[in-house]
């Protein structure tokens, strides 16, 4: 969907129709070239609020329509980046309205977190998913004015990030299709020929295959629906990997909650319950797009948990790929079941990690709040090292104990376990039973997603709907292996 266009310029020409941003890092200290600034658009300065902006030219240069504003990165609780790629999104949702044709930020040095923030405030904050509407408004450019151009560095790690970003909204974009067009086969599609352009292996298998393979879980998932499941399994093997990591995201197309069916106002943002399966996806193409040394498989389990004749019910009891059987006590449970089957598959691949990602529990929107994923796993420093690289991207996401007496609550009297614990703890319970199905040697982390990945309101410098959540983060950590 679209995005500004977006350049790094050799200083500031005014052009026609130019919203101009002038930040302060505080109330005196400009991080612009300030006599440039004040000899272009008269007296200049800062608000006297923190993280506010303000108005402090509006008219003609050279009969050439221009409006400049300054904006303090002081915002309470967030950091300067922050600030600034918040401060980028307003003013191309304010261009937008107005009718400018180019946001401009001028910055005074080539400090690369602010340009950073620059380039991913236009990128991501300025992404609309306008696919289905009949009048589009068109979107200025965004140009970043430099004092002097970037060295080739520089260049190199703004592309790698441009190609983070580029995959990002690529799960926003299919996170944002509506449920009746992104289902498991046509994703499945999808999956395959946008991976294999990126440089991943791409095998699909289908209902006839998950069941030569024992894929009980997805299987009793996914039967219920229209459109059968299926599982992507993408690889990329660079010749000097130096380790080797498992992905697996849970691709839940739209989740009715089966028999166990969710009240309607709940089944709103469920076309974003495969936003696992979209961000495992994103992280695996960008991996292998900037051919990071690093092998990679990919596991996406992708169903539709619908209600049919032939829909699983309360009370079945699953054999499942590890050959454990699962007593089905909640249809609306059904994440950790094609996880359950894809997390056997990926340890049976001998990783040296297995990350999931998931939409999985309402139980860790209750402990954390929309905005903070909860992060479980058997790593304790692979945790903290994903928890400092979200605060470091501007993704939040906070340890979870794996409280090993809760696995009380999965005990079955018909069957080795039940899919679904008891009243509390709801999403600690949850990361149980997946542990149940990764091999002990293997290092493990669950992300629990529930929170910023399907959170419909904005999120920072991210607009309404799906936010492509924990793909920059992962994507450092895989760098800085």
């Amino acid at each position: 969907m679209p995005t500004p266009d977006l350049a790094i310029v050799d200083g500031y020409e005014p052009r026609e129709g130019d919203l101009v941003l002038l930040p302060f890092a505080n109330e005196t200290d400009p991080l612009f070239p300030y006599e440039e600034a004040v000899s272009l658009f008269g007296n200049v300065q800062a608000s006297n609020e923190q993280g506010k902006s303000i108005t402090v030219f509006a008219g003609f240069i050279n009969e050439q329509r221009v409006i400049a504003k300054s904006v303090r990165l002081d915002k309470k609780y967030t950091g300067s980046e922050q600030a600034l790629r918040e401060a980028v999104s307003h003013a191309i949702a304010e261009g937008e309205g107005d009718g400018m044709h180019r946001i401009i930020i001028m910055l005074n040095e080539n400090r690369p977190t602010l340009v950073g923030a620059a380039q991913e405030g236009a990128i991501l904050g300025g992404y609309r998913f306008n696919k289905y509407l009949s009048e589009r408004i068109g979107l200025p450019d965004v140009e970043i004015a430099l004092p002097e151009e970037p060295g080739q560095d520089w260049k190199e790690i703004l592309d790698a990030k441009g190609i983070v970003f580029k995959w990002v909204n690529f799960a926003r974009d299919i996170l944002n299709e509506p449920p009746n067009t992104i289902e498991p086969v046509s994703l499945a599609r999808l999956f395959q020929s946008e991976g294999r352009k990126a440089g991943l292996k791409i095998t699909i298998w289908d209902e006839k295959r998950l069941e030569k393979e024992g894929c009980g879980g997805l299987l009793a998932v996914g039967k219920g629906a229209h459109c059968q499941p299926r599982l992507v399994i993408g690889e990329y093997r660079p010749k000097k990997a130096s380790a080797h990591l498992a992905l697996v995201g849970k691709g839940i197309t739209f989740d009715t909650g089966g028999y166990c069916l969710k009240r309607p106002q709940s089944q709103v943002e469920m076309k974003y319950d495969m936003a696992g399966a979209a961000t495992a996806f994103g992280v695996a193409c960008a991996v292998a797009e900037l051919r990071l040394p690093v092998r990679l498989t990919l596991f996406a389990p992708l169903a539709e948990n619908d209600i049919s004749k032939n829909a699983y019910h309360v009370g079945d009891i699953l054999k499942m790929r590890s050959g454990k059987t699962v007593q089905v006590d909640n249809t609306d449970a059904e994440g950790r079941l094609i996880l359950a089957d894809a997390l056997s598959l990926a340890s049976e691949r001998n990783p040296d990690w297995i990350i999931d990602a998931a939409t999985l529990t309402g139980a860790c929107v209750t402990a954390l709040g929309e905005d903070i994923a909860g992060i479980f796993g058997t790593d304790e420093a692979l945790v903290h090292r994903i928890v400092e690289l979200g605060r470091q991207t501007g993704e939040a996401f906070w340890p979870l104990p794996l409280h090993m007496p809760y696995m009380e609550q999965l005990k079955a009297t018909v069957a080795d376990c039940k899919n679904i614990g008891g009243k509390w703890g709801g999403a600690i319970t949850a990361a149980l039973f997946l542990r149940g199905f990764v091999r002990d040697d293997i290092g493990w982390i669950h992300l629990d997603m529930a929170g910023p990945a399907i959170k419909e309101e904005p999120l920072g410098h991210l607009g309404k709907g799906a936010k492509g959540f924990g793909i920059k983060t992962l994507v450092e950590w895989i760098n800085s292996m």
